[in-house]
Order: C-alpha cells, then sequence, then structure tokens
C-alpha cells in the first residue's frame, strides 16, 4: 500500500522508509522491528488514542488530575492523537482495542518528555489485556536541536493476537507521551526465535532489595512481577536478590526486621512508600521474595538469596528507616574500635551475631533457592577490637589484639579464623537444610568480594582456602567497597588474582559492572569482551533495570547491551561499529509546538 498522511489518523500499513527517515542502523537488536521480515510490507500503526478505553479517563483542554490528555502529533509520515500526563497526574489504565489476528510483535511510540527547557525522564507500563504483568518503558533518547521531541519505539511482547487490547498505565512520578501502537506479522520461524532462551546465559544480576519496591509502590504480586519483565530471553542466568540488608528483609519474618518497621516519621517520602508498601503487601499475604523466587524459576534463572553483611542500621536521618531490632536489642555485640568508640557495626565474632544470619537463611530456604550469599562490599567492618574479638585473637596468638598495628598479619589471620567458622556454619546448614528436604541438588554459596587480595585478606575472606575447602562456588568481584583500596576510578579489580585462584576448581569468579556506571556504550562493550576473551566464565551487573537509559546520556536503554553480555562476538562488533541505535522518529508537532528553529520558553 502506498503510504499517505490521511492514512496514519488510525490504522496504516506502512513501509519503512515512510515511517523512519533515517540512514538504516548496522544492525537491530533481537526486537527490533526493523528485524522482522513483514514489517516494510505489513506493519500497521494505531495514532488514535482518542478511541482508547475508558473514554471518561480522556479529556481535552485543561489538564486534570486522574485523566489522560489527548494531543495532537505528527511526524514527516504520520499524524495521530498521543496520550499524555504529567508526573504526578495518577491517571487509571486505559486500554486500545486491537482488532488484528494472529502472531505479531508488538511496540508503542513513546515521545521524549521536555522539562521545558532541556529533557526530563519519562515512562509509562504497557502489556496486553491478557497478560498479567506489565511491562515498563521508558523513551531514553535525548531532545534534537532546537529542543526537537522524538518517538522512541519501544517493544512490548510477542503474542498471538486474538481480541485482546493494549493497556497502558502511568509509573509513579513519570510524565510520558504515548503516540502509538505498533503491530508487526511474524513467521514462524520469528516467532520461534523471539521465544528461545539465550544460549549464552553466563551473566549474573544483582537486586538490592529496595529500590524494585520505593519508586513504584506496589500493592500486588503482579506490580511486584514488573521488575523482572525484560528479563526473558536475555543471558542473565543468575540473579543474586539481595534481601535488602542483614537482617533487614523484604519479607514477612519471624526472625528480621522490615525496614521501618514500627516507624511513623520518615525522613523522605520514598523510604515511606517502600515500608507502606511491605505493609500492604503483608497484609494480603504476599511474600515479595517468593514473588522474585518465582519469577526466576520461571525464566529458568538460578536464584539466590543474598545479604549485605554490615546492613544493620543507618544513622541520622536513616535511624528508624534500617532499623534492626536486633541491632537494637543487643549493644554489646557491636563492633567497638580499639578506642573503644563504638559502631554501626555488628561483630561477626560474636556467635550469636552469625546465629541470627544463620536463622535469616534457614527461612529463606524454605522458598527453595539455588543457593544463599554475601556481597561484601555493602560492607565493612565486620569485626574490629570488641572483647569478643580480642578474646579469639588472645587464644589464637597470646598477644593482646590493641598492642598490635591495625595491619598486623595476626589481625587479618583471626579475621580469617572466624570468617571461615561462619563460612562452614552457613555451609552445614545449607547442607543439613537440603537433606532434610529432600533436594537432590547441592545449596551453592555466592560472594561479592573485593578487588584485590590485598583487600580481602585484610578483612578476613580467605578465599583460597574457601575454595579448596568447597566453601564458595560463585565469585563476583564488588569492587566499589569502602574501607578498602577502592577507588572511584573502575577497572582497577586484579582479575589474574582471582583466575589463579579459581583455576582447576569448581568455584568460578566473574568481573563486575554498574548499571548505573557503565561508561560509554562501547567502553563497556570492549571491557566485557575482554573478560570474556581472557576466560572468565561471564559478566556480573550490580543492579541493572529493565527500562533505565545509559548513565551517561548515549542513546536507548542500557540494559538491551546489559541483557547481552555473554555474546562477545556482538560486544567486540559493537566495540569497533557502535551499539544499534532505537526506531527513532523526530516530532514536527506535539500539542500546540510546531517545531522550528524558534524554539520557546525563551522568555522564562
Amino acid at each position: 500500500m502506498q503510504c499517505s498522511r490521511q492514512t496514519f489518523v488510525a490504522v496504516i500499513c506502512l513501509t519503512l522508509p515512510c515511517l523512519a527517515q533515517q540512514k538504516p542502523a548496522p544492525d537491530y537488536f533481537p526486537n527490533d522491528s526493523r528485524r522482522l521480515s513483514r514489517a516494510a510490507a505489513e506493519a500497521v500503526v494505531l495514532t488514535d488514542w482518542s478511541k482508547a478505553e475508558p473514554a471518561s479517563a480522556l479529556i481535552t483542554g485543561k489538564r486534570q488530575k486522574g485523566k489522560w490528555k489527548m494531543i495532537p502529533f505528527t511526524t514527516a509520515e504520520m499524524k495521530g492523537t498521543a496520550l499524555s500526563i504529567y508526573s504526578a497526574t495518577n491517571p487509571p489504565v486505559v486500554r486500545l482495542p486491537l482488532t488484528q489476528r494472529g502472531w505479531h510483535g508488538v511496540y508503542v511510540g513513546l515521545a521524549t518528555t521536555s522539562g521545558g527547557f532541556n529533557i526530563g525522564g519519562n515512562g509509562i507500563k504497557a502489556k496486553l489485556s491478557d497478560e498479567p504483568v506489565f511491562k515498563r518503558l521508558a523513551n531514553n533518547l535525548a531532545l534534537l536541536e532546537n529542543r526537537r521531541a522524538v518517538i522512541q519505539e519501544c517493544f512490548v511482547t510477542v503474542a498471538e493476537l486474538k481480541g485482546q487490547s493494549v493497556e497502558i498505565a502511568p509509573l509513579p512520578g513519570l510524565p510520558a507521551t504515548v503516540c502509538y501502537v505498533k503491530l508487526v506479522p511474524m513467521t514462524d520461524a520469528e516467532v520461534k526465535t523471539s521465544q528461545a532462551k539465550s544460549k549464552h546465559r553466563t551473566s549474573i544480576a544483582t537486586f538490592d532489595g529496595h529500590s524494585w519496591i520505593w519508586p513504584f509502590k506496589p500493592t500486588t504480586a503482579e506490580e511486584l512481577a514488573e521488575e523482572f519483565r525484560g528479563y526473558e530471553g536475555t543471558d542473565i542466568g543468575k540473579w543474586w536478590f539481595q534481601v535488602t540488608g542483614s537482617d533487614l528483609v523484604c519479607y514477612p519474618s519471624k526472625v528480621g526486621t522490615y525496614p521501618g518497621e514500627g516507624t511513623i516519621d520518615f525522613p523522605t517520602g520514598a523510604y515511606a512508600n517502600y515500608t507502606r508498601s511491605l505493609e500492604t503487601l503483608f497484609k494480603k499475604g504476599i511474600n515479595p521474595l517468593k514473588v522474585a523466587r518465582d519469577a526466576a524459576k520461571a525464566q529458568g534463572a538460578e536464584f539466590h538469596v543474598m545479604l549485605r553483611p554490615a546492613g544493620w542500621v543507618g544513622s541520622m536521618p536513616y535511624e528508624e528507616t534500617f532499623n534492626s531490632k536486633f541491632y537494637y536489642a543487643h549493644p554489646e555485640w557491636r563492633c567497638i574500635d580499639r578506642d573503644d568508640t563504638p559502631t554501626f557495626f555488628m561483630s561477626y565474632a560474636v556467635p550469636e551475631v552469625r546465629k541470627q544470619l544463620i536463622e535469616v537463611f534457614r527461612e529463606t530456604l524454605e522458598l527453595q533457592p539455588e543457593g544463599v550469599g554475601f556481597v561484601f562490599n555493602r560492607g565493612m567492618p565486620l569485626m574490629l577490637w570488641e572483647e569478643a574479638f580480642c578474646e579469639r585473637f588472645q587464644q589464637m596468638h597470646n598477644v593482646d589484639a590493641k598492642s598490635v598495628p591495625d595491619d598486623d598479619p595476626r589481625i587479618h589471620a583471626t579475621r580469617a579464623a572466624i570468617m571461615t567458622d561462619f563460612m562452614l556454619e552457613v555451609r552445614a546448614l545449607l547442607d543439613k537444610t537440603a537433606a532434610k528436604q529432600g533436594r537432590k541438588e547441592r545449596y551453592k554459596i555466592s560472594l561479592g568480594t573485593f578487588a584485590k587480595e590485598a583487600d580481602n585478606q585484610k578483612w578476613g575472606l580467605d578465599l583460597p582456602n574457601w575454595i579448596q575447602r568447597g566453601l564458595v562456588d560463585d565469585i563476583a568481584t564488588t569492587w566499589f567497597a569502602y574501607h578498602t583500596s577502592f577507588t572511584k576510578t573502575p577497572g582497577q579489580v586484579d582479575m589474574d588474582y582471582y583466575r589463579r585462584i579459581t583455576k582447576g576448581t569448581n568455584t568460578k569468579a566473574y568481573p563486575m559492572v554498574i548499571a548505573w556506571k557503565t561508561g560509554k556504550p562501547k567502553e563497556l562493550c570492549q571491557k566485557a569482551a575482554d573478560y570474556l576473551t581472557a576466560g572468565d566464565p561471564g559478566i556480573a551487573i550490580w543492579d541493572p533495570q529493565v527500562m533505565k537509559g545509559w548513565p551517561e546520556s548515549s542513546p536507548g536503554n542500557v540494559f538491551d547491551i546489559l541483557g547481552k553480555l555473554g555474546h562477545r562476538d556482538d560486544l567486540l562488533r559493537w566495540a569497533k561499529s557502535g551499539i544499534p541505535q532505537p526506531l527513532t522518529i523526530p516530532l514536527t508537532r506535539l500539542d500546540e509546538n510546531h517545531f522550528s528553529r524558534w524554539f520557546p520558553n525563551t522568555g522564562f
């Protein structure tokens, strides 16, 4: 069909050159509509959101709370009616009925959201009406010259269409402008490819147990599960899920404390939202940790329950937000500096402190994860010069611990002995629990450790000993750790040390990248490819999220690369030629803004 401006008002059959007046990218990400063989001739684009239901949720004219505003938009090749909201509009879910049948790729076109003078954050969530869980989407493009807005096409799903609707909903605190829905018919082979699991599932992702809740205010299991939609088909095969702190946990616990438990006056609304969400979920009988564990199982990913070993309490203004009841009940078990100054940490030299964390693990093992572990970068110290440590030091060396320097090797050796005791206690719990459960698979132990051998030795992480004794299965180099040799410049990890101590063993050591500190796209691709070329088993990723953009503002979603860090050949190609770019469509009009060189708001 020949394209014309009139046919874009509601439903369009289009050719790709009509939709995107841009030079083709050298290649595309797997879910890009331009990869589909029938996109050029048979794609259908719905641009008239005034047909969304319920009509009572839509308005024109003056904006209102709880309503989607209908605004006109045009590009060089299409025009239609978009839906617009601001960050505090809080409208209901609306749906756009679909008449198409058969297997299709489903996409949504989101416009950039200007802050008036420059780019602003944005986002919505979208799904088909018969899907239980929304997918979070965002436009992560910059405004063009003269503050011209652009549409980014976002992948939603591959599904057999049989009368469903596309549903969209707001994300808390984010504005959005939704321009179109695109439906691309797919061949049987394309559908099969879209449903296949990655053959390179070598990556680890961490989840902090906190930021999947507070920005989104979930009150249902389905809303919790939104965090994980988009991980399907990626190279991420292991989830290290932190419960939040040490015995600060994000699930109903008989042992630990949920953050903010019993608190009335929070330092910010975000922390209050976190606690209120947990309390709402608990009252409904929803266990957030189980939701996460079930999501991992559904995707065929390993699930590891991880603790932050120093995450007991915070100082002002967080003293009632991160507020372990165990910590406050036992001041006698806290870490004490050599001059008797008390700290905010609990001592692992005290058996009862170790037992508290054993009990946290014991109750989480009811979910039968694939393993448990610690991210030691969160944090140190685990023991100082309190009485329990000094007694152990005296037993081992017949010397007063306070009479030797901080960096005396005997201090390090005592810490190592205590931490080895703890690792043996964890291993014993796992083996006993597995036997009681009739479990055939051995529970694994995973550890986030430090950049250099000296850092691990200083804090008692006796990795060579633990590896030889079967006390650690997977290691990720969580190099960004206070009270170590950590600096704010990445790339300081001694991977040769890790390769040396794991060589010929069953333990694997993964270099780590930070999702919110990746560097430029080419740099990330080259770094990850270099690790894989050196023989490292995969890449660990600290706290990735599906909808996030590049931290240094490159166009597109950083997760498109973070989800492909097992594809060495692709990474090498992208490091040289650049990463694929999302389908980008410049707007010529959005509401009353007819984009030109005379951009608005110069009078303010």
